[in-house]
């Protein structure tokens, strides 16, 4: 009899444990990228915690090709697969903010052996407070387009290079590093004014 409490104490106690949460919150009319390029794939329960559909893709990094898409209904959480090559994507088509939580799960901390050791992610929004379109280049991740006085959240690793594409040109305007904060908002104009006065 004791042995078997003990059995039920034990799968109580591993079906228990709560898996370590990152939470993002989604601008309207935005997307988030999640990508952890030292993996060979990610297996990652996703929450929507909002009162709104979340849309989700896959995406593959190098041709930026669509693999998969679904939509994830309020209150629901799902598991997603990738395979190497392949990252992550949140859409909010609403006027409202959209709450999502996500963590990896065991399958994915098996790191590619001749990977290097991962760095830290930093989820952090970059602002357009001006009424020109500014488009961005992030090297292997995204190059996305800020509209006037627009907010896109992005989730980047320490070391990330965000250029200013400026006519043609690439114009490195910020290297992700410890100092920015969880959550900090960029103004992208001031990161390019600065960059340019450089020269």
């Amino acid at each position: 009899m004791k042995k078997l409490f003990f059995f039920f104490l034990m799968v109580s106690f591993a079906f228990g444990q709560k898996l370590d949460r990152s939470v993002l919150i989604i601008p309207p009319k935005q997307l988030v990228q999640i990508n952890y390029p030292n993996y060979k794939g990610l297996n990652i329960k996703i929450w929507n915690e909002s009162r709104l559909v979340i849309n989700v893709f896959t995406r593959n990094k190098l041709t930026d090709s669509l693999q998969k898409s679904f939509e994830l209904k309020k209150k629901r959480d799902t598991l997603v697969e990738t395979k190497n090559g392949i990252y992550l994507q949140f859409e909010n088509r609403y006027l409202s903010p959209i709450k999502v939580a996500y963590a990896l799960r065991e399958k994915s901390l098996r790191k590619n052996k001749f990977s290097k050791p991962l760095t830290f992610q930093r989820a952090f929004y970059l602002e357009n407070n001006t009424a020109q379109n500014l488009q961005l280049y992030i090297p292997g991740v995204m190059n996305p387009k800020l509209n006037p006085f627009s907010r896109s959240g992005v989730d980047l690793t320490n070391g990330q290079k965000i250029y200013f594409d400026l006519k043609g040109r690439k114009v490195l305007i910020l290297t992700v590093n410890e100092s920015i904060r969880h959550g900090s908002r960029i103004d992208v104009a001031n990161l390019i004014e600065k960059a340019l006065n450089k020269e």
